[in-house]
C-alpha cells in the first residue's frame, strides 16, 4: 500500500511540474502550411513534449478509474518497372518498384555497363565486358566498425543517377554511463575496484544513438565525393529524377532526464558541418502525440549537391510510406487501451507534396482512419485520390475497409477528406488483408484466414468504389504483380483447408472480366517436405524479385530446409521462374543457380573461424539481373553470369575476396 501511495505521490508531482512549465500561448503558423502550426522556440518545443507526457500519463490513470476519455477518437464511418534515370543502350533490368519513374533502394542496381552492390558494409562495383566476361572494379570494406568510438554502420540501400552513386545505411553510435549518468572513459579502469566487488557507482548502461548516413560517389571514377548524416532511424527513401528523398524518424527520448540545456531537436551534419534547424522549421499538427520528428531530406544530386528540409512534430513511427511522383504518404496505427472497449487502433495518414521542377516538399493534409495499413501497396494515389486498404482487429472482430481521400483546402486548412468508403465485404468473417494491388481505377484484395477470397474492386467513381468479383481458392499472395492489364501474377504461400501453410505458390490471374476473376491453368506449388518449411524474400520484399516482363520470367531466391533425425539441412537457390499464360501450367522453374558449391571450390580462402558464417550464409543468393542476354547472380561473396539463351550455360566464376575473376 505504501508503494502504490508513493507511486502515486510522484505521479501527481510530475504533472504539477508539467503543467508548471507549460505557458498556453495561441499557436503560429505559416499561411503557406494550410493547416499545421510550427514551433516558435525550445519553451514552446518543450511545452509539447511535456503535453506528450502528460498524454501518457492520462493514460495510466485512465487505467486506473477504469475508463480513459480519447479525444482523438475516430467515429465508426457509415458505409512496376522502375525508370531508373541512368540509361545504357543494352537492355536492362531494374529494381522492381511500385510506382513508375519512382525509384526504390536496394542492395544491387545496374546501368548497364556496371552492376554495383552492396553487402553489410562492402561495396562492390564490377564492369560488364559484353558476352557475358565481367571484371571487378571496386571492393571496398567501408569503415563501417569503428570499435575505438563504438560506432557502428550497416549499408543497406544503393542508387544511380547519371552522376552519382548513392550509398545510404544505418549508423549506431554508443555512449557508456554509469549509474549517475556520467559518460565512462572505458579505456581507464578504477583503480581502487577490487575483482568481484561491486557498488551502485559500478552499474553501467550503454545508451545509443541512431543516425542515417547518406555516401555520395562520383560515378565515373567511384571516388566518395559528399558524406551527409541526418540524426534518426532510417524509415525509407526514393529518387525521382535528381532528386533523393530521404525519410527519417528522430525519437525524443523523455526529455524531462535530461539536463536543463538539453536540446531535443534533431540535426544534419554535411561533409563535416553540424546544422540544426532553426525553431521555426518544426511544424506540427494540433491533437497529436508529440513524440519523434519525421524528418524528410531532399538531396538536389545537381553538380553541386544541396539539401532542403522538413521537420513534422508528431507520433513515434509511420508504419508504412507511399511515394508517388507529386506526394509522399506516411500512414501510421496508434493503440489506446481503456477498460471498456479494450484496445483501439486509429490510423493517422500524413501527406506531403513534392513541386516535380524545383523538388521542394509542402505539407499536403491529413486524415484518420480505422485499423492499420499492412504494406506500401496497401496506398496508392490516382487521379488526385488516395485510395487505401486496412485491417482492423483480430479474430471475430476483424474488419477490413477501403477508403478514399481527396486534398481539399477546408477552412483554409489542407485536408485528405474522405470521399469514398467500403466497409464491409471485403473478405469473410476472421480474415485480414494479405496483399492489395491498385492499377489505375481497379484493385485486386486478398484476405485470408483458411482460403484465399480474391477480390476485384472498381474505382472508377472514386465516390463509389465497388467490390465487383471475387474468387476463392486454397492459398494466398502476399505480393502481387501487374504482369498485363488483364493478368496479375501472385506470389504467396499454399495452405490446407484448416489453414496450414503447406509450401510456397505462384499463382497467374485473369481479371479481363472483371466481376469474374479466375485462376489461369494450373499453380506452381513447391511444397514442403516431411519435416521441412521453405522460405523467399520475396514475401515481404518486393525489391528482391527480378522482373523480365520483356523476356517472359521472373526470378528470385528461396531457402528451403529439412529437419532430418538431429539436425537441420538447408539449400539455397536462385529459381528463373518461366511466365507464359498460354500454357496449362503458366509458371514453371526454368533455371537453378546456386553458389554453395563455390565455396567448396574455394573454402581455403577463408579462416577456420570465418569458415561456417561466410561459407553458408555469405554464399547465399539474394539478388539477380540482366544485362542483355546474360543473367548475373550475386551473393555476398560471389558474382557468376550465365547465358539466357541456349542451355544456360555459366560463362565467368568471381569471388570478391580474391579480387580476379576465375577460369
Amino acid at each position: 500500500m505504501k508503494i502504490r501511495k508513493l507511486l502515486f505521490v510522484l505521479v501527481i508531482a510530475l504533472m504539477v511540474s508539467i503543467a508548471g512549465c507549460s505557458e498556453q500561448r495561441p499557436p503560429t503558423a505559416d499561411p503557406i502550411d494550410l493547416g499545421l502550426n510550427q514551433v516558435r522556440d525550445m519553451q514552446e518545443l518543450k511545452t509539447l513534449l511535456a503535453k506528450n507526457n502528460d498524454h501518457y500519463l492520462k493514460d495510466f490513470f485512465g487505467f486506473l478509474g477504469g475508463v480513459r476519455s480519447n479525444d482523438n477518437a475516430v467515429p465508426e464511418m457509415n458505409t512496376a518497372e522502375d525508370s531508373g534515370t541512368n540509361q545504357s543502350s543494352t537492355t536492362h533490368s531494374r529494381t522492381n518498384v511500385q510506382v513508375e519513374g519512382v525509384d526504390e533502394g536496394d542492395i544491387i542496381k545496374t546501368d548497364g555497363e556496371r552492376i554495383y552492390s552492396i553487402k553489410y558494409d562492402r561495396l562492390m562495383v564490377v564492369g560488364i565486358l559484353g558476352d557475358g566476361a565481367m571484371e571487378l572494379l571496386l571492393s571496398e570494406r567501408l569503415g563501417s566498425v569503428e570499435t575505438s568510438n563504438y560506432r557502428y554502420t550497416y549499408f543497406s540501400d544503393l542508387y544511380l543517377t547519371s552522376r552519382y552513386l548513392i550509398v545510404i545505411g544505418q549508423s549506431w553510435q554508443y555512449t557508456h554511463f554509469d549509474a549517475t549518468g556520467g559518460i565512462m572513459d572505458d579505456s581507464k579502469e578504477d583503480p581502487d575496484q577490487k575483482e568481484g566487488e561491486s557498488s551502485i557507482e559500478s552499474v553501467s548502461y550503454y545508451y545509443s544513438t541512431p543516425t542515417t548516413v547518406v555516401w555520395i560517389y562520383e560515378l565515373e571514377t567511384l571516388e566518395k565525393v559528399e558524406e551527409h548524416e541526418v540524426s534518426g532511424y532510417y524509415l525509407s527513401s526514393r529518387l525521382i529524377d535528381d532528386n533523393l528523398y530521404l525519410i527519417n524518424n528522430h525519437y525524443v527520448y523523455n526529455y524531462i532526464q535530461y539536463p536543463e540545456n538539453y536540446d531535443p531537436r534533431p540535426w544534419t551534419k554535411s561533409n563535416g558541418e553540424m546544422n540544426i534547424p532553426e525553431f521555426t522549421d518544426i511544424k506540427y499538427l494540433p491533437e497529436m502525440n508529440y513524440e519523434s520528428f519525421t524528418i524528410i531530406t531532399t538531396f538536389m544530386l545537381d553538380e553541386e549537391v544541396t539539401l532542403q528540409q522538413n521537420i513534422f512534430l508528431g507520433s513515434s513511427s509511420w508504419g508504412q510510406i507511399y511515394v508517388s511522383k507529386q506526394s509522399i504518404y506516411l500512414a501510421t496505427t496508434v493503440y489506446n487501451y481503456d477498460l471498456l472497449r479494450g484496445y483501439t487502433q486509429k490510423g493517422v495518414l500524413i501527406s506531403y507534396t513534392m513541386n516535380e521542377e524545383t523538388g521542394i516538399v509542402t505539407f499536403g493534409g491529413a486524415a484518420d482512419f480505422l485499423g492499420y495499413v499492412i504494406n506500401q501497396f496497401a496506398m496508392d494515389e490516382y487521379n488526385g485520390f488516395m485510395r487505401i486498404v486496412t485491417t482492423e482487429g483480430w479474430g471475430d472482430a476483424v474488419k477490413n475497409r477501403l477508403y478514399v481521400f481527396e486534398r481539399q483546402i477546408i477552412d483554409n486548412k489542407l485536408e485528405l477528406k474522405q470521399v469514398g468508403f467500403i466497409g464491409e465485404g471485403i473478405g469473410k468473417p476472421r480474415e485480414t488483408v494479405r496483399s492489395v494491388r491498385f492499377n489505375g481505377d481497379k484493385a485486386t484484395i486478398v484476405t485470408f484466414e483458411q482460403t484465399d477470397p480474391f477480390y476485384t474492386v472498381d474505382l472508377s467513381d472514386p465516390t463509389a468504389p465497388t467490390i465487383k468479383g471475387e474468387l476463392e481458392i486454397p492459398g494466398f499472395s502476399l505480393y502481387q504483380h501487374i504482369w498485363d492489364e488483364d493478368l496479375v501474377l501472385g506470389i504467396g504461400q499454399e495452405a490446407d483447408l484448416e489453414g496450414r501453410v503447406t509450401g510456397l505458390k505462384l499463382s497467374l490471374y485473369d481479371i479481363s472480366d472483371f466481376e469474374n476473376p479466375v485462376e489461369v491453368g494450373t499453380p506452381l506449388v513447391l511444397l514442403n517436405t516431411q519435416n521441412s518449411w521453405s522460405f523467399s524474400e520475396a514475401l515481404y520484399n518486393h525489391k528482391a524479385i527480378l522482373i523480365g516482363k520483356e523476356k517472359g520470367f521472373i526470378g528470385f531466391s528461396i531457402w528451403r530446409d529439412r529437419w532430418f533425425w538431429n539436425y537441420y539441412t538447408s539449400n539455397n537457390d536462385y529459381i528463373i521462374f518461366d511466365v507464359n499464360p498460354a500454357n496449362e501450367q503458366p509458371i514453371t522453374i526454368k533455371h537453378v543457380v546456386t553458389h554453395f558449391d563455390l565455396y567448396e571450390k574455394n573454402s581455403e580462402l577463408y579462416s577456420q573461424s570465418d569458415q561456417y558464417y561466410y561459407g553458408y550464409y555469405n554464399f547465399s543468393v539474394e539478388r539477380a539481373v540482366y544485362i542483355g542476354d546474360y543473367l548475373y547472380v550475386v551473393s555476398g561473396e560471389a558474382i557468376t553470369s550465365h547465358n539466357l539463351t541456349g542451355e544456360f550455360s555459366t560463362v565467368q566464376e568471381m569471388i570478391f575476396i580474391k579480387e580476379t575473376s576465375l577460369e
